[in-house]
């Protein structure tokens, strides 16, 4: 509606008023308004505009974004991220953040986060940052509540956290070698001997068997697991022990027993011979010639 007035004034000059009553709407938010006055002057026909003017329009948020930025950057361990959360209403709704510990358990982090601006800061993230997060806005006009999920993905070098080392083998022996990692994105394993290796997962560790028969050479020098994905490498080194048989274990027993029993005659030889005079004392003018 746009009602309007004029009014002569007792100085013969007019006065027009127009009022503009109008619903308005959250796609007016950006809107500018102006009026233009036209009139004549000397036969011609002019006009005037006055300034614009923005109107400040409330409405409740509809839709709620929260992303993870920098967007484009792939995650590592201590790295800096912010969680950014977005809401179209107007003024801005309260912010709460969350993250999943179990199925049905989050965590509150809201009180690490600007809940005005909408932003929650994580500093030097590691494996166990990453996870489900939740956005939540509450509209303190109608209070209407609105969420939004993000998954966090932090990507980690590899890190070997399980060994078969040392391991006591015997030669020619069928032996198996295990080696267990833990890394994102998941990693490859290699070894550096030849063997039949099978790869399985296991509670979130990647983890290899090798089996290989146990050579001269594999003694000596021993196995390396290497592990390695787009982030780092990391590699261990398995221990090979040489362990006796019980043949030569009993063979070793029996030559220290040999060794013992002749001492022992030997001594008993020596002081048998020595009690009968047959073995010099050592002491001058005492010896039988």
């Amino acid at each position: 509606k746009i009602p309007a007035t004029l009014t002569r004034e007792s100085s013969g000059l007019y006065t027009v008023s127009s009022t503009l009553f109008a619903h308005v709407t959250r796609e007016d938010r950006n809107s500018r308004y102006h009026c233009t006055v036209h009139y004549w002057l000397r036969g011609q026909k002019r006009a005037v505009e006055s300034r614009q003017v923005n109107v400040t329009v409330f409405y409740p948020a509809q839709h709620v974004k929260l992303q993870v930025m920098p967007s484009s950057a792939l995650v590592k361990e201590g790295d800096d991220v912010k969680l950014v959360c977005e809401a179209d209403g107007n003024p801005a709704p309260v912010f709460s953040f969350y993250k999943r510990e179990l199925e049905d358990s989050w965590q509150d982090l809201t009180s690490l986060a600007d809940t005005n601006s909408g932003v929650l800061n994580l500093h030097d993230v590691n494996k166990s940052s990453s996870g489900l997060y939740r956005c939540q806005t509450l509209d303190l006009d109608d209070m209407r509540q609105l969420e939004k999920d993000v998954e966090l993905v932090v990507n980690w070098k590899p890190r070997i956290v399980a060994i078969s080392s040392p391991l006591y083998v015997r030669q020619d022996e069928v032996v198996n070698l295990t080696c267990k990692a833990i890394a994102f994105p998941r990693p490859s394993v290699h070894w550096n001997v030849n063997g039949t290796a099978h790869e399985y997962v296991e509670n979130q560790h990647i983890a290899s068997n090798l089996t290989v028969r146990v050579s001269h050479d594999l003694l000596r020098a021993g196995a390396m697991c290497r592990v390695s994905n787009a982030l780092g490498v990391s590699e261990k080194h398995i221990q090979l022990l040489d362990q006796k048989t019980p043949e030569s274990k009993g063979v070793i027993i029996v030559a220290i027993i040999v060794c013992i029993l002749v001492v022992a005659v030997l001594g008993s030889v020596i002081y048998f011979l020595h009690k009968k005079g047959k073995i010099p004392c050592g002491r001058a003018g005492k010896q039988d010639m």
